[in-house]
């Protein structure tokens, strides 16, 4: 009973899949700790400083699902909850419940390792936390996975997956080098949107050149060039008037 309750709970109802609910819970439940115990907070955010934080492998899931305290990050828990809901139901059904999570794994992983990687030799103290990283990535993913498939913003705007995916893509760096921190050079705007931008390339990895597109394209092209090879061996030969058909009764 306590079993069905907890899946009714995380498929608010059958209306998700669980695994989607799973992350919605996860967001919701590490944003209000670090709410009440703001220590909590700085145990899941990814902390570059380069010191003994950066061996403690758990902050490279973790730090995307620690928004702001409440109440000010109210209205980032609902249009990226909102996000969330949709874009697993959209993803689970193209990769399944577990290879979505495997997925946004990968991009948490990944995006905090290259983060951690590039910006830890500098020395800066950095915190970095918050859930549009995932979002972002997952848009892309969603836009290279359904480039035909149409996206309504707020009923106005509509736009095509790959044309969200093109967006997302080209404005996540301008966003950062046109309305980052004042006072920062261009490398040091890039930097505080680093997550950002990893974020992004992993999904860009693991959908727009993934193994086995990537595989796809290679055989696809040498059999071009094989099929254009066997052409130039054979030649076009006129067979002449055909002969009259006859029929067999």
């Amino acid at each position: 009973m306590a079993r069905g309750g907890l899946r009714h709970g995380l498929t608010l109802g059958g209306q998700v899949p669980m695994v989607v609910g799973g992350l919605l819970a996860a967001l919701l439940v590490a944003t209000l700790a670090s709410t009440v115990v703001p220590a909590l907070g700085g145990w899941l955010d990814l902390d570059v400083d380069g010191g003994w934080r950066l061996l403690e492998a758990w902050r490279y899931v973790t730090w995307p699902f620690v928004e702001s305290p409440l109440p000010g990050s109210l209205f980032t828990l609902l249009f990226a909850g909102l996000l969330l809901v949709w874009l697993g139901r959209q993803l689970t059904a193209a990769w399944g419940e577990v290879g979505f999570l495997r997925r946004v794994l990968l991009i948490c992983a990944g995006a905090g390792i290259i983060t951690a990687l590039l910006l830890a030799p500098s020395g800066w103290e950095l915190r970095f936390n918050g859930v549009w990283p995932l979002v972002n990535a997952l848009l892309v993913c969603w836009g290279l996975l359904y480039p035909d498939q149409r996206l309504s913003w707020f009923g106005v705007i509509e736009m095509r997956g790959l044309t969200v995916a093109r967006i997302i893509a080209v404005g996540t760096p301008a966003w950062a080098l046109l309305l980052g921190p004042p006072g920062l050079g261009p490398l040091e705007r890039l930097a505080v949107h680093l997550p950002n931008l990893a974020a992004l390339l992993v999904a860009w990895l693991l959908v727009g050149v993934g193994p086995r597109r990537g595989w796809r394209r290679l055989t696809g092209r040498w059999r071009e060039v094989r099929l254009r090879r066997a052409r130039r061996r054979f030649e076009v030969v006129d067979p002449g008037p055909r002969p009259p058909r006859e029929w067999l009764n």
